[in-house]
């Protein structure tokens, strides 16, 4: 059993207890969940790309600040380790 049935069980049964709102999102979540996987091991690689590329057109500084903070934050990280 996957981990997201496994959620989606645990959300049924607290709709089952009472918690009817809770268990309702946590089951909607984990339905999502494996939608994106599923949609992500169909598509794969390309629509990603697709979509990053997308981003970067209509965000340039926003993703410009993103590759600077995580360059960044590696940098340190490969620093950290040398000494």
């Amino acid at each position: 059993m996957y981990r997201h049935d496994r959620i989606r069980e645990d959300g049924s049964h607290m709709e089952q207890c009472g918690m009817g709102s809770l268990g309702a999102s946590i089951s909607d979540a984990a339905t999502a969940v494996q939608r994106r996987i599923e949609e992500f091991r169909e598509k794969g690689f390309e629509k990603a790309t697709e979509e990053v590329v997308e981003y970067v057109r209509a965000q340039p500084l926003n993703a410009m600040l993103i590759a600077a903070g995580l360059g960044l934050l590696l940098g340190i990280l490969s620093g950290a380790r040398r000494r």
